[in-house]
């Protein structure tokens, strides 16, 4: 990923301090969006999510693996016009497979253990973004994209 060091540093930041986000499919038309518990890589390049097969972002992201992902650190007060960071990635979703051994399904698990047996679980698919684009925004209208070779 080529980005300036201190831009680097607080997308990895945000990425390590929050666990949920939003992911945004696409159903025919119209998008529809889902909160998630999410795991990302070191490089920044993979997002991973574990979700129930039986659910309309699974069949959206099966009919059309285009997706977006949102995650900031807002905090509902007035400082976050100065402070908050949002960022959007933008890439394709494709299901992985389960094995304990993965780095992508221990990355996953180290954040969020508690959700071991429904990783684990028949009904649930492990999914990974694969991360093409960065939108970034600081102090709430400035605007920096990442794009990854």
């Amino acid at each position: 990923m080529e980005t300036k060091p201190s831009l680097e540093n607080k997308l990895k930041e945000l990425f390590s301090s929050q666990k949920l986000g939003v992911l945004a499919t696409q159903q025919k038309k119209i998008p529809y969006t889902s909160l998630i518990a999410f795991a990302c890589s070191d490089d920044m390049r993979h997002i991973v999510f574990a979700t129930p097969k039986a659910t309309r972002k699974f069949e959206n992201i099966m009919s059309n693996s285009s997706v977006s992902f949102f995650i900031d650190n807002r905090s509902n007060k007035a400082t976050d016009f100065r402070k908050a960071m949002g960022v959007t990635a933008v890439g394709s979703v494709r299901q992985i497979r389960k094995n304990n051994n993965s780095n992508l399904m221990m990355l996953y698990l180290r954040k969020h253990p508690q959700l071991e047996s429904f990783l684990c679980s028949n009904s649930c698919a492990f999914l990974c973004i694969y991360v093409k684009s960065f939108y970034v925004v600081e102090r709430f209208q400035n605007v920096t994209e990442v794009h990854l070779k």
